[in-house]
């Protein structure tokens, strides 16, 4: 398990195999974990000067929504299909497939050049495909064989800060905090759309809390380190289950406008 190539700068197929385990912790809270896991781990490598990044997913799904509703009804194997990429940094954009059996994570992905990833899904872009490294080009064609298949289009745009460490100790240990999750409906393959219009994911109305709370995610492989036990054990956390694009969809489907404007106050972008 873990992490098996590494792609940012778009050279190779890039394969996880993890665990994640999800916790809504309140804002309080973070400094102490923040605090017990630093002697154990180092800031993700690119994190800006606040130690964080903005991370942007495109969602792909049915007109039944079934990859949604797959997520909701908790099928034992069931996956995403999204286009990820990092606002405010030169990245390329990685197209991702993201299964879950079980408990299992396993994600696929795959890093395009900015310029050519609409046009690959529009029109299968086999130029555009020639073009990637071997190793990104099957990722590529795997994400397309889903995608095709499935019949999927543009449905959700998500975005959020996040803060990511990662374990000195083990081979692949990682702690990230979520924060400032947005949605926005969308049917069109931009990853930078007009500002407005985005609605808040992690409000109280959504996580049912009574205080600001961030969405903590452990991911490691086969077992979970003994710090991260311990740390759990400690601070007496409670798995949450925590979808960005199935409380996204909801955001959006059950919250009325009026009521949303209340929520948006202060969002980025």
């Amino acid at each position: 398990m873990g992490l098996t190539s590494e792609s940012w700068e778009g050279g190779s197929l890039e394969v996880i195999e993890r665990y994640e385990f999800k916790y809504l912790v309140p804002e309080r809270l973070v400094s102490s974990i923040r605090t017990a896991v630093l002697p154990i781990c180092r800031r993700d490598r690119y994190a800006g000067p606040d130690g964080s990044y903005r991370i942007r997913s495109l969602y792909f799904d049915t007109r039944e929504l079934h990859l949604f509703w797959a997520t909701e009804r908790e099928a034992k194997d069931r996956f995403k299909l999204r286009a990820r990429c990092y606002p405010g940094k030169s990245s390329p954009v990685f197209l991702e497939v993201k299964r879950r059996y079980q408990d299992v994570i396993i994600k696929t992905r795959a890093a395009v050049p900015a310029s050519d990833w609409a046009d690959l899904l529009l029109r299968g872009g086999a130029a555009a495909l020639e073009r990637l490294p071997p190793g990104a080009r099957k990722g590529a064609e795997r994400f397309l064989s889903a995608y095709k298949r499935h019949h999927v289009q543009p449905v959700l745009l998500v975005d959020y800060d996040r803060e990511a460490y990662e374990s000195t100790l083990d081979n692949y240990a990682r702690v990230t905090f979520d924060r400032k999750v947005v949605c926005r409906r969308t049917e069109t393959l931009d990853l930078d759309p007009p500002p407005g219009r985005w609605r808040s994911v992690d409000h109280p109305a959504q996580t049912k809390t009574h205080e600001p709370v961030c969405v903590l995610e452990l991911k490691f492989e086969r077992r979970p380190p003994a710090w991260m036990v311990a740390l759990v054990r400690r601070l007496d956390l409670v798995r949450y289950s925590f979808s960005k694009y199935c409380y996204g969809v909801t955001a959006q489907l059950t919250i009325p406008e009026a009521r949303a404007a209340r929520f948006a106050g202060g969002l980025h972008p």
